[in-house]
């Protein structure tokens, strides 16, 4: 039997020089698995394309985005909301707004000390009883006085220290003493009394004073000056202390034990 004749080997095609040669899809090289024993024939190559999965995306439907939302309003009423109800203004804002508030404050707080404080109004003084003592040993008489003096400040309390006071007719002193202080200070009013020290019947006592001690109901002026040391308080606080003179006209109806008082007049001011 004759032997077939083979047809001669086709020689393989030459690989490309280099990888420019290979064409590219999708930015990757594609390989060539195999490739044509001759140029007529390209239809017949195979080629796999390997793309990364890093590259792959997936767009979303718009729907989704329109789910989501109503999701999230329905837990919470969404960001958006909760941004509208923070603060109006920003903390340096508030804290700006915070200084000047306590500057007005205090400058209020200086102004209300300087006029209610430094500069209190001046108490009435009114007097309530009059007593006249004799003494034998030396021969004069004491005048005990009981005074009441009314605050009229609403807002602080005056308490009133030590002072001095002096009796006079026509300019002639009758009896002089210490003002002793009061058991407490007074809001409202206080109450305190005084005991002046008659001097001495040597001569030279006014005879319508005599009269008066010796029983004359005829109507006898006098004058009582007092000097009083007042301090200022707002409730525990005390402040600066004052000078308080009080000059009282008072008319008299003879000097017997209970002086009636017929008139009186009484001013008060501070002289500090």
């Amino acid at each position: 039997m004759a032997e077939r004749a083979l047809p001669p080997a086709v020689p393989a095609s030459p690989e490309p020089a280099s990888s420019s040669a290979v064409s590219t899809a999708f930015g990757s090289p594609l390989e060539p698995i195999a490739a044509a024993s001759a140029p007529a024939t390209p239809a017949h190559d195979t080629y796999v394309v390997k793309v990364q999965k890093d590259q792959i995306y997936r767009v979303p439907p718009p729907e989704n985005a329109y789910l989501a939302e109503r999701y999230r309003n329905a837990r919470g009423g969404g960001g958006a909301k909760k941004k509208q109800e923070g603060p109006a203004c920003s903390p340096c804002v508030a804290r700006t707004l915070g200084a000047l508030l306590a500057t007005a404050v205090l400058l209020g707080a200086a102004v209300l000390i300087s006029l209610v404080v430094l500069r209190p109004g001046v108490p009435s003084f009114s007097v309530d009883r009059l007593t006249v003592r004799r003494e034998a040993r030396p021969p004069r008489a004491d005048y005990d006085f009981f005074l009441t003096a009314v605050n009229p400040n609403k807002m602080t309390a005056l308490w009133y220290r030590s002072g001095s006071a002096v009796l006079l007719h026509h300019g002639r002193m009758l009896a002089a003493g210490d003002v002793g202080q009061p058991a407490d200070g007074g809001e409202d009013s206080t109450d305190f009394s005084m005991v002046l020290r008659g001097k001495p019947h040597d001569g030279r006592t006014p005879k319508a004073v005599d009269k008066a001690l010796a029983g004359s109901r005829e109507h006898l002026a006098l004058e009582l000056s007092v000097q009083v040391t007042v301090q200022v308080h707002v409730g525990a606080l005390g402040f600066g202390q004052r000078r308080l003179v009080v000059r009282c006209d008072v008319g008299a109806a003879g000097l017997s034990k209970d002086v009636h008082i017929s008139s009186q007049s009484c001013k008060s001011s501070f002289i500090n």
